[in-house]
């Protein structure tokens, strides 16, 4: 009766089952992907917002860095000389960026005002005479008298838009000392296009009386925008400072999806742009599409092609495979049955789905104690699926085993687990004890007893005499069926194995506890 499953009107029948069944669960997967593409779509967008919006505020950043360095000198400074002095270091910091190549200094002591600008050339800084705009701004910063230490305005000159940031510090001879950047924001515009060619928004800032700061067209920078300009969007995003909303572009002329953010430059408050295509948006969403179908119809062929395959192997060896099988059946049945146990309590799908639960409420609230617990769960499952060949291994690795098991099982189960107490005795950590043994034990005491906040269940492992003595304080829980002991059962067989070793578990003074005998000579008997 066996052989009829070979038979190829059957193989075909499989076949055409799987590819239905495949093309259904394709085409239903497609039909509720569409009801979500307004969802992924915003999520798409958001996310190119987001690098795009990161990618300039690092360079904005970058820009003033040199002035922020700077300002971290200037208080160590006592008069104007001791600036001069130090002048080659700050303009080294000032200009440290290599698109900032313009700035400038004012030091007011008195009625003597001394103004020097400072161009970069390669890595060499010449002094220069103050261009008439700057002079203007900085008298007006000299006469006032708030207490800002960070200042800036935005100046145009000619065809370009120019931003004048500085620092003002009072010397400690009571001078007044402004240190300040001139970046030419049309010159910049070229260069924050060069950072970031791939992505495929637009992106442009505006100042608060609604001039353009930065600008795809070069041409509008320094110019009002015409009309009525919106500083926010309908929709909020989580950070509850960006919204966006979906519009016509007037620069693309196509509908986008529109992000505002605000942009502070200094004591100057502007609002950052980024406009998405909304085709952009569309041809991620139809990849996915294609993809998903794809990849059904690859899976598909793929499990065609190898039960093809399986189909003429199985024929070719099918009496050869019986045979054997009928001639090994009971040589193997105990074995098959003792790996059986071994492969349940090392694979147990419970402890793997706990542990990724786990590991999802760690992930937002405790992102540091999360990359432990994966490392964790690593290691863990790296020393099981790596077994030493004779069933036996050393009590250190054992019991830090059990270790960085406990650490995942305490991250679950919290106060109701208090902490796991070790006390080895060095002599015994070269020995040798059943593999997966202390685990197996801790594992059983977790099942098979209360855990909770009110009776927390305490776990030790200590040296005791010839051997290791794992205990718990007992308290049974009363829905918890007779496993058939399959967890001792294999200790057990792996001591029998060896000599006349015994595996003795019992209850002692309100505790249960359970002695692995020490093997010294791992050697197979």
């Amino acid at each position: 009766m066996k052989t009829a499953i070979y038979n190829s009107k059957y193989f075909i029948a499989i076949g055409v089952f799987i590819l239905l069944c495949s093309s259904g669960i394709g085409f239903f997967i497609t039909s509720k992907f569409n009801k979500r593409t307004e969802r992924i779509s915003n999520d798409i967008a958001i996310s190119i917002y987001q690098l795009k919006s990161n990618v300039i505020n690092s360079e904005f950043r970058g820009f003033i860095r040199g002035l922020n360095n700077s300002d971290v000198i200037i208080p160590q400074l006592k008069n104007g000389e001791d600036f001069l002095h130090a002048e080659k270091l700050i303009n080294a910091l000032l200009l440290s960026h290599p698109k900032i190549k313009h700035g400038w200094y004012a030091i007011a002591s008195g009625k003597d005002t001394v103004y020097v600008t400072i161009d970069k050339n390669d890595k060499s800084f010449r002094r220069g005479t103050i261009l008439d705009y700057q002079k203007k701004w900085i008298r007006s910063r000299l006469l006032t008298k708030d207490s800002l230490t960070r200042i800036g305005t935005m100046v145009s000159v000619k065809d370009s838009l120019h931003g004048l940031l500085a620092s003002r510090h009072r010397l400690a001879d009571s001078s007044l000392l402004i240190l300040g950047l001139d970046i030419n924001f049309r010159d910049l515009q070229r260069y924050l296009w060069s950072v970031d060619t791939k992505s495929r928004a637009s992106i442009y800032i505006i100042d608060e009386q609604g001039y353009y700061i930065t600008n795809p067209d070069e041409k509008l920078i320094g110019k009002r925008i015409s009309g009525r300009f919106r500083r926010a969007g309908d929709h909020k995003l989580a950070d509850s400072i960006s919204t966006y909303e979906m519009v016509n572009s007037a620069y693309l002329q196509l509908p986008v999806f529109r992000f505002y953010a605000p942009f502070n430059m200094g004591m100057m408050k502007w609002t950052m742009v980024v406009e998405t295509p909304v085709f952009v948006i569309d041809e991620e969403v139809k990849a996915i599409e294609r993809y998903v179908m794809i990849m059904f119809i690859a899976t598909t062929l793929i499990i065609l092609i190898l039960l093809e395959w399986a189909q003429a192997k199985w024929q070719k060896q099918f009496m050869l495979r019986q045979q054997a099988e009928i001639l090994a059946a009971n040589q193997e049945k105990e074995n098959a049955v003792l790996q059986l146990d071994k492969l349940k309590e090392k694979l147990d799908p419970h402890f793997l789905f706990n542990s990724l639960s786990s590991l999802n409420g760690l992930i937002e609230e405790q992102p540091g104690l999360a990359k432990a617990f994966v490392v964790k769960l690593s290691r863990v499952y790296r020393y099981v699926l790596d077994p030493t060949p004779n069933g036996l291994e050393e009590v250190a690795r054992e019991v830090r085993f059990a270790s960085e098991y406990f650490f995942l099982l305490k991250i679950r189960f919290g106060e109701a687990l208090a902490s796991l107490e070790i006390d080895i005795n060095e002599k015994h950590s070269s020995a040798y004890i059943p593999f997966m043994s202390v685990q197996t034990l801790v594992e059983n005491a977790i099942k098979h007893n209360v855990v909770s906040r009110l009776n927390p269940l305490h776990i030790s492992i200590r040296s005791e005499g010839e051997g290791i003595l794992v205990t718990n304080n007992l308290q049974l829980r009363p829905d918890v069926r007779d496993s058939g002991k399959q967890g001792l059962k294999y200790l057990q067989s792996v001591y029998a194995h060896f000599g006349d070793f015994h595996l003795t578990c019992g209850v002692k003074d309100g505790t249960y506890q359970c002695f692995l005998p020490l093997i010294k000579n791992p050697s197979t008997p």
